[in-house]
């Protein structure tokens, strides 16, 4: 500022407010100040309007008004398009009650001191095999020498074992980092599943799907100025909320909570679960497309254990004194209902997978998710609401 008001500028970092200024040599007229005033003026009067909360109001009021003109102007010939987009939506909203329940459910589990491993794989065995028997029960699956006949294709097989391996990452990576993290430092980023989603379905699905026949749905999807703007929206709220989030001790262990940068370790978990979301929802679509959501949720319960539980084996985690935790009547009754919400979780999301694109399911489960996660680890887990209320309705 100095330089462009001249000889007679105020230097705008002196301390108290502004200095006299050195006199003009003789001849030159000193510089007139209102410009350079002005210009600071009207550069702080920016800085303090360019906010993260007033970015969040402009980006709501857009993403309705696209919302409104886009609805108002749809032709009559999308009705029938339109009953399975807004079912697909109700049932994603079953899925995301679900998944946070289950979320809330294997925190309390965590202060057992129970393996996350352990606890998911030995959930997926038990939902693997009710999944089975009722297979069994409703002709799905049967038993004897027509069994082979009635196995799934090739395609289901790589669908169903490349999902259900990634999923073991990411269901383990998410119990650990709820257990070593609040719920309300960790589920804000569960919103960047969307971007992820929605980044991987128009960089690298055109190309899968030309390769592998994997995500040949999101070839030609087009998604409106208010799918962006509301996908912007919630991984803005989640940037807020994250960063609301200033105490380094876990409201609901007391103990330390781990750092690795700007973010709790746990949150960088469910940020890399973010991007295997992307290619294991394109998978779940393939896979029940070729045998349907039931006989899908069976094999894959039983390969998603099969994987947990051998990895923990390797590592040394399957012992004695470990297993013996799950006997405990509170922990087993935990598991249980571990199994019953995560059921309802997943069997509503491949319902929704199957009416609606993969990016619209996401988006309703994180958006809301985040939402009701932050609510239970308040309620629940005596987790700080300072600072995050702005956020969370964002």
């Amino acid at each position: 500022f100095s330089m462009v008001g001249g000889a007679g500028a105020l230097p705008l970092e002196a301390p108290g407010g502004a200095v006299a200024a050195p006199a003009a040599p003789k001849g030159l007229s000193a510089a007139p100040k209102g410009p350079v005033l002005l210009r600071g003026t009207v550069g702080q009067a920016v800085k303090d309007a360019v906010t993260p909360k007033n970015a969040a109001l402009v980006l709501t009021i857009a993403t309705v008004a696209s919302f409104y003109q886009v609805k108002t102007s749809a032709t009559t010939s999308t009705v029938e398009k339109s009953k399975n987009y807004i079912l697909g939506l109700l049932i994603a909203c079953v899925a995301l009650v679900g998944n946070a329940v289950v979320s809330a459910l294997r925190k309390v589990l965590s202060t057992y001191d129970v393996g996350s491993a352990q606890q998911v794989g030995l959930a997926c065995l038990v939902q693997g095999v009710f999944a089975v028997a009722y297979c069994i029960k409703q002709g799905i699956l049967e038993p004897g020498p027509k069994f082979i006949e009635k196995l799934p294709k090739r395609a289901f097989w790589g669908a169903a074992v490349g999902a259900s391996l990634m999923n073991s990452v990411v269901k383990t990576l998410e119990t650990k980092a709820f257990a070593e993290t609040d719920m309300s430092m960790c589920a804000p980023f569960l919103a960047f599943d969307p971007v992820m989603q929605f980044v991987v379905g128009v960089a690298l699905m055109p190309a899968a799907c030309r390769m592998v026949g994997l995500g040949c749905d999101d070839v030609n999807a087009s998604y409106p100025p208010y799918h962006i703007s509301s996908v912007c929206l919630i991984a803005l709220g989640a940037f807020m909320l994250g960063g609301s989030s200033g105490s380094k001790v876990s409201s609901f262990t007391g103990k330390e909570v781990a750092y690795l940068g700007p973010l709790p370790v746990g949150s960088w978990y469910i940020l890399l679960n973010c991007v295997i979301y992307a290619f294991t929802s394109r998978m779940d679509k393939l896979a029940i497309k070729s045998a349907g959501k039931t006989l899908y949720y069976a094999y894959g319960r039983l390969l998603m254990a099969a994987t947990t539980l051998g990895a923990s084996f390797s590592s040394g985690g399957m012992t004695k004194a470990a297993l013996s935790k799950f006997l405990d009547p509170q922990v087993a009754g935990l598991i249980l209902c571990v199994c019953l919400a995560d059921a309802v979780y997943m069997l509503s999301l491949y319902q929704a997978f199957s009416w609606i694109s993969p990016v619209y399911v996401t988006a309703v489960k994180r958006g809301g998710g985040i939402l009701l996660a932050s609510l239970i680890g308040v309620l629940f887990f005596g987790e700080s609401m300072a600072g995050r209320m702005a956020p969370i309705l964002t």
